[in-house]
């Protein structure tokens, strides 16, 4: 099979993560059987469109945002990323209904903000959501978001992989920058990093667990790297155990250490959801490997990262519309979920900037 062409993978990967969050959040469905979970299989909530998640809407501000500022960059006018992204981060949580800082700036309406299903209230809200209503641009340095450790920035961080003729360490930075608006966790930053360096990875035309070890090899050489973020990337050993839904205790959430990430009071933290969608992706490449189609060896990948929760669904379906394309994607998913003719639009947007 040919290779996706670098503008499916920037659209597999802005759809796949809207649809595959959605899904987990409508609730997949199984027969008794335990049949695997296909594209024409029935969720949950049939009767209406799927509104989008809080990831799902996110990516789309922050493939939005880093797309102006690319924008920018190609009329000769320097322009910072996180904050690009931070403004559309602040058109999006005005529509969540938090009151903004009187202090935040004013982020103005571009063509995102118009379309059907982007700005609707998030149907699980994030309890990080206030970090970005303070005034403040978090840095990695000085974060203004919360100690939260879950997988929320991970959850909309491939955008970030998604930008061509950047080196690794740009993204993982840039992942970084954008991951301190919302979060302070070391884990939860890491995190993020690891799903944008596993993205950009895979648009280099890399497999899944190539991808993995790679963004391995990345974390790694971090000062303080995060054991159970690395245990999470680690395609041939912890990665491969986490599709049972198990997790193996750490040190406590936001440290350096862990083996393959923690549970805290019953949730799982960042490394943790990271591990479970690595590894559904992996399991969805093997199911590929054995003959059945992408479409339906991407809705068993899904149905996999879904057991771990919507974050983790958004992440695998992020990580398996970037390296097979949009043409993977589960065509009735992308008919039956909201807000899909602005995921497509701004894909396209993002191409055209970018040169892909």
């Amino acid at each position: 099979m040919t290779s996706p062409t670098p503008a499916s993978r920037i659209q597999g990967c802005l759809v796949g993560t809207a649809v595959a969050e959605a899904a987990a959040i409508a609730g997949l469905s199984a027969d008794a059987s335990g049949e695997v979970w296909g594209p024409g299989e029935a969720l949950a909530g049939d009767a209406a469109l799927r509104p989008l998640g809080a990831a799902g809407q996110l990516t789309l501000f922050t493939a939005d945002g880093l797309a102006e500022v690319i924008e920018w960059a190609n009329d000769g006018v320097h322009a910072d990323e996180a904050a690009g992204v931070w403004l559309a981060s602040l058109r999006w949580v005005a529509a969540q209904g938090v009151p903004l800082s009187p202090s935040a700036p004013m982020a103005q309406p571009r063509w995102l903000d118009a379309q059907d299903g982007v700005l609707v209230p998030a149907a699980v809200r994030p309890v990080w959501l206030g970090s970005l209503a303070s005034g403040e641009m978090g840095l990695p340095g000085r974060p203004s978001g919360s100690d939260c450790d879950d997988a929320g920035a991970a959850a909309h961080a491939a955008a970030f992989g998604l930008i061509a003729h950047v080196s690794a360490a740009t993204v993982a930075k840039m992942a970084f920058d954008g991951a301190a608006l919302t979060h302070s966790a070391p884990v939860a930053l890491q995190a993020a990093a690891a799903v944008a360096c596993m993205t950009h990875f895979l648009t280099l035309g890399a497999d899944y667990r190539t991808a993995a070890g790679s963004a391995y090899a990345q974390i790694a050489s971090l000062r303080s790297p995060h054991d159970a973020v690395l245990a999470a990337l680690d395609a041939a050993g912890e990665a491969g155990s986490a599709s049972t839904g198990s997790s193996v205790g750490g040190d406590a959430p936001g440290s350096a250490g862990g083996t393959a990430g923690a549970r805290v009071e019953g949730r799982a933290d960042a490394a943790a959801i990271l591990a479970g969608a690595v590894a559904s992706v992996l399991a969805a490449e093997s199911a590929h490997a054995s003959g059945d189609p992408r479409q339906h060896a991407f809705a068993a990948g899904i149905r996999l990262a879904a057991a771990h929760g919507s974050d983790a669904a958004a992440i695998a379906g992020a990580l398996l519309g970037t390296g097979w394309g949009y043409e993977a994607v589960p065509t009735e998913w992308i008919t039956r979920t909201a807000g899909m003719i602005a995921a497509e639009g701004v894909a396209v947007h993002f191409a055209d900037v970018t040169g892909a």
